[in-house]
């Protein structure tokens, strides 16, 4: 089936988005300005505020196509015994979207400083992410009958480690081999749910 070419106004539109990131990246959240995306798109202030209201709107519609994904891939089942392959495909997962949307969380986190929004929108992204892993963890912890730290500390932990790591690499430009960083950030989550049960995921 052939797909139906874009409209003049879809096309507007991600010219926009793609202009709002370069003027992102470029100048930061603070000091990137509707002018500065206009000029960037090719196209007048007016055809802009057809599109959003404001330099925040468009950054929230750039967040909430993240916040998406992020949901989709939280969203996801784990299931079996490759509990190793079930791990590498979150993490990996995770590494993708911040190297595909490093400016997008980057100015997303310089937003959030100054506006309530974009922090609570922060909070419940991560949050929801937090949840799903908890809900894996806390199957392990019941399966082995062991006593440990709640689940969602656990998780909290594990999301923090790979988010903070993946921006440190794929936001800030620390150096590192993607093969090798996502094995060392599987080894720990690994290590984490060896700790809670028999190396068994549970299907939730």
């Amino acid at each position: 089936m052939t797909a139906t070419p874009p409209t003049r106004a879809e096309r507007t539109a991600s010219r926009l988005r793609l202009a709002a990131r370069e003027a992102f990246a470029e100048l930061g959240w603070n000091a990137a300005r509707v002018e500065d995306i206009v000029k960037r798109a090719g196209v007048s202030h007016g055809t802009f505020y057809t599109y959003y209201d404001n330099k925040s709107a468009l950054l929230r519609d750039l967040v909430e196509a993240s916040q998406g994904d992020l949901a989709a891939l939280a969203a996801a089942p784990w299931r079996g015994d490759d509990v190793r392959g079930a791990i590498e495909h979150v993490i990996s997962g995770v590494v993708d979207l911040f190297a595909r949307d490093a400016v997008v969380i980057k100015t997303w986190l310089q937003a959030a400083r100054e506006d309530d929004a974009f922090r609570d929108l922060y909070v419940d992204s991560r949050a929801m992410f937090v949840r799903r892993v908890a809900e894996h963890l806390s199957a392990a912890s019941a399966a082995s009958g062991r006593r440990s730290p709640s689940a969602r500390s656990v998780a909290a932990a594990l999301v923090a480690m790979v988010e903070h790591f993946a921006y440190l690499w794929l936001v800030l430009g620390e150096p590192h081999d993607r093969d090798d960083a996502i094995a060392a950030l599987v080894l720990v989550w690994g290590t984490a749910l060896n700790e809670l049960a028999d190396a068994r995921l549970a299907t939730v």
